[in-house]
């Protein structure tokens, strides 16, 4: 039960990365609605002014805006406008699909709705407010989702003179706001599949002279069966990509990464797939992220821990190592760091110089903790402990740091602690070096 905070998240963002079916009100029905802000009631009332109070609030599944209420001025007059999302509970007002209000504010701070149109979909996939290309005014871009998150479509608006015009809508996997090839002006890049086919395209769409056009388009790798995880982040040389994560047909997830040079969009993963897309095969689970907060996207890939390797796969006390690696311009994956990376506990530890191919872990049956041992030969043998990790409720910090642990991490109610086994032996490290390779996960 010490885990019950950190499992929650960890459902739930699993449950959004796989697009697993939990229907429309499986987080809406697992979390109370988030408590309102002032201005946030304020144009919550003068909403229900407008269409009555037998509606409920809708939230986005995915990507920074993740509020009901979107605030922003979206058509550059001096005060603000909100986007609100709802949906009506009256069977006979309720169009299936979720509701899309236009407030604006006037000059004295009041909120009044301005306009008001279905959506594409029942379900607020996800939200961005951007300029477009060389555009000076702001375009709202949607994506809407089906109850089980599996068919989406984007519609991309523009606001003018209180009313909202649809300029363009398509289906998409995957979609990002990004600024691909590093010139300050901010393009779409969609993943979309062709149900006919089964072939996947990533596409480049930018605003020129307010016209949404496909400046180009390149193929994914084959094998697909869903697209679990994506992430904006740079490479190991500094340039912006597009990660994604996707299960194979073969039941093992790869990363593939889209870049933009020489004006057009580049998938190395399909040019050299028996290189680089088999060096990023791994369990489920393991997603590509920017684990150590450097902006740059690392690749996780597994391996048995020394003395696992006659283990089955399936056996439940098999322990892995983790190599992040991270993508370089020369078409090659570079490792970054090994761990471990236990992910039911929301964390990586990163070994220090001289730990790689000499430390192995074991599982302590009574208490759950990571135990890291000097490997000889085998596991039997090796019986020098040299550390131990462990997650607790903060309550209970006291009863471990009387038998030696110190806390290493906090994350809200979650404390991360670490207790030195053998500080004297020549692969013994001391708690800075600790905190300093720990990193949370959730």
């Amino acid at each position: 039960m010490k885990r019950l905070s950190v499992m929650i998240i960890s459902f739930l963002m699993i449950s959004s990365l796989c697009g697993c079916s939990i229907g429309q009100s499986g987080i809406d029905g697992l979390l109370s609605a988030p408590k309102l802000t002032e201005e946030e009631s304020e144009i919550h009332q003068a909403l229900i002014q407008n269409v009555g109070n037998d509606i409920s609030l809708k939230y986005p599944k995915s990507g920074d805006n993740r509020s009901a209420f979107v605030i922003e001025n979206i058509d550059n007059e001096p005060t603000e406008e909100a986007i609100v999302f709802f949906q009506y509970k009256d069977p006979g007002n309720d169009t299936g699909t979720v509701m899309v209000e236009i407030l604006d504010q006037n000059s004295n701070g009041d909120w009044k709705a301005v306009y008001e149109f279905p959506g594409a979909g029942p379900v607020v996939d996800q939200i961005g407010i951007k300029n477009l290309g060389y555009d000076t005014k702001p375009s709202i871009i949607i994506g809407y989702s089906t109850l089980n998150l599996e068919d989406k479509q984007f519609q991309i608006y523009s606001y003018n003179e209180g009313q909202m015009s649809s300029i363009y809508t398509d289906e998409y996997s995957i979609m990002h706001i990004i600024d691909l090839n590093g010139e300050g002006h901010n393009d779409i890049i969609t993943i979309s599949t062709d149900t006919e086919t089964g072939k996947s395209t990533a596409s480049l769409l930018r605003s020129v002279k307010g016209e949404i056009v496909s400046v180009d388009s390149i193929a994914m790798t084959s094998g697909t069966s869903a697209y679990v995880s994506s992430a904006i982040g740079k490479t190991a040389d500094g340039s912006s990509a597009l990660f994604v994560d996707s299960t194979k047909s073969t039941g093992v997830i790869q990363t593939e990464v889209v870049s933009y040079s020489y004006e057009k969009l580049q998938n190395p993963m399909v040019t050299f797939s028996n290189k680089l897309m088999k060096q990023t095969s791994r369990p489920s689970q393991y997603l590509s992220s920017d684990i150590d907060g450097d902006s740059v996207i690392e690749i996780p890939e597994t391996d048995a821990a020394p003395g696992y390797d006659e283990y089955s796969d399936s056996d439940k006390d098999k322990q892995y190592l983790t190599t992040w690696k991270v993508y370089k311009d020369s078409y090659s994956l570079e490792d970054k760091y090994t761990g471990y990376y236990k992910i039911s506990d929301g964390y990586a530890f990163m070994f220090p110089d001289g730990w790689k191919n000499n430390i192995t872990v074991k599982i302590d049956e009574a208490s759950g903790e990571a135990v890291f041992y000097k490997f000889k030969k085998n596991l039997y043998e090796s019986d020098t402990e040299l550390l131990r990790l462990n997650v607790v409720d903060s309550s209970e910090i006291k009863r471990y740091t009387d038998q030696g642990y110190k806390v290493m991490r906090y994350n809200d109610q979650i404390a991360y602690i670490a207790k030195i086994s053998n500080s004297d032996d020549k692969f013994g490290i001391d708690f800075d070096i600790i905190k300093s390779n720990l990193y949370l996960t959730d």
